[in-house]
């Protein structure tokens, strides 16, 4: 068994040398095996081997026992010892989910917060197959036919090409003795039950099941991650022209970077949007999904509103809660003609001469039309920044507005017929700039 755990340490690279590895140690004899095959392991390895025991609080006495029996299997191989004691019950209600989710929740969330390098789980060739077993039965995709990973982040799991009967042989050639857990003999929990009565089942249709399955899981693994890794590449292109399974990949890739949680619901409405209509769609954390030409944007929903702001001088004047529109007025003697009229300049210049009453700064309005400079046509403002923008941005976007209408919107430029030309004698210039750059 030592050479098992030796050549998967070193195949999946989950051990560096001089690093501390943290064995999770809950008395059993999987863990306890563990334990003892790091720290046999640790001078060829160059570690550094420590412990830590969760004391769930759910069996009494019991777990009390457990506890106990861990300080002193780690008083006797000089293995420094953790021993936090959390109410798993407690935890799991107040979080919604069942004990036996909850309590799993809740040991990560400790692995977490402590300081080794690398934390150790004994998870073993057994454990891999009810794992299988219990996701085909909820249903799932290729992803979770991958099994249990060797490594996942800072989590390590060197038993896994190990079989329960390897680590109990290895146990009893060492004398070493270990705890059982009482709950792990009833059929209370969805994993007893395939372990008492699906897993002998299969064992006795094929007697190497959990090293099949293991197999299968490493086969499915490395097609998971080469499509994965193509998903990654799509996600700036048009989605709705790839293969499902690749957009798929890619939707959740999008959330994930945002860390949003993953729900076959999510995905399902987020890919419909894509293939429909676009939209957006709330993804939590306060943010939004805009979905547009087959496009995925992510970010805060900017709903603010402005009320409309006379213009009565040079200035600045604060525009939503992160942006300043300035606005100056220059007198054009001093430039040159070629300047006034450039393209280019007319997406923010204005002539002044040629604006109609007062002028105001709002948001955009429903039934807002503009002429933009060099348009053959008049269209609606909502249409023109549909084609440019995702939903949240469109919404806030600033426009200056005379007494016969739209002169100037942004992102869209200014108005057609206050456009500069050779004659112009005043402009007026727009700048938007964030507030926290003044």
């Amino acid at each position: 068994m030592l050479n098992k755990v030796k050549s998967a340490i070193e195949r999946s690279d989950m051990i560096k040398k001089g690093e501390t590895v943290c064995c999770a140690l809950s008395g059993g004899a999987d863990s306890v095996a563990l334990l003892i095959a790091l720290q046999e392991l640790s001078t060829e390895l160059g570690t550094t081997v420590s412990a830590v025991h969760i004391n769930h609080m759910l069996r009494g006495e019991e777990s009390d026992r457990d506890e106990e029996f861990c300080r002193e299997l780690c008083k006797k191989r000089d293995v420094p010892l953790t021993v936090i004691r959390k109410n798993a019950a407690a935890f799991s209600h107040s979080m919604g989910l069942s004990v036996e989710t909850g309590a799993r929740e809740m040991r990560y969330q400790i692995f977490s917060e402590l300081s080794a390098d690398k934390i150790a789980t004994a998870h073993n060739l057994n454990d891999n197959a009810e794992t299988l077993i219990f996701r085909l039965a909820r249903g799932t995709g290729l992803r979770g036919l991958t099994g249990i990973p060797p490594v996942r982040g800072n989590i390590i799991r060197p038993l896994l090409q190990c079989s329960r009967e390897e680590i109990e042989v290895f146990l009893a050639a060492r004398e070493q003795s270990f705890v059982t857990d009482s709950t792990n003999l009833t059929d209370n929990y969805t994993r007893n039950r395939i372990r008492h009565k699906i897993m002998p089942e299969m064992n006795a249709i094929h007697g190497a099941f959990p090293e099949c399955v293991t197999a299968l899981t490493a086969s499915f693994a490395e097609d998971e991650d080469f499509i994965s890794s193509e998903a990654e590449k799509c996600k700036n292109k048009d989605l709705r022209t790839i293969h499902p399974a690749l957009r798929k990949r890619a939707v959740i890739s999008c959330l994930k970077d945002h860390k949003l949680e993953v729900t076959a619901s999510r995905v399902s409405e987020i890919e419909a949007a894509l293939l429909g209509d676009g939209g957006k769609i709330s993804v939590g954390g306060g943010l939004t999904a805009y979905i547009r030409n087959g496009k995925i944007t992510i970010h805060k929903e900017k709903t603010e509103a402005i009320d409309s702001v006379k213009i009565l001088r040079e200035g600045e004047y604060p525009f939503s809660s992160d942006r300043i529109v300035i606005i100056s007025k220059v007198n054009c003697e001093k430039m040159n003609s070629s300047d006034i009229v450039n393209k280019k300049l007319t997406t923010d210049v204005l002539d002044y001469d040629k604006i109609n009453g007062g002028v105001v700064l709002r948001n955009r309005l429903r039934g807002d039309r503009i002429k933009p400079a060099g348009a053959a046509h008049t269209r609606e403002l909502r249409k023109l920044l549909q084609e440019r923008l995702p939903y949240g941005e469109r919404r806030i976007c600033a426009v200056l507005a005379d007494s016969d209408g739209v002169i100037w919107a942004e992102h869209i430029g200014a108005a057609e017929r206050v456009v500069p030309d050779s004659s112009t004698g005043r402009i007026m210039k727009i700048n938007i700039t964030p507030s926290d750059k003044l």
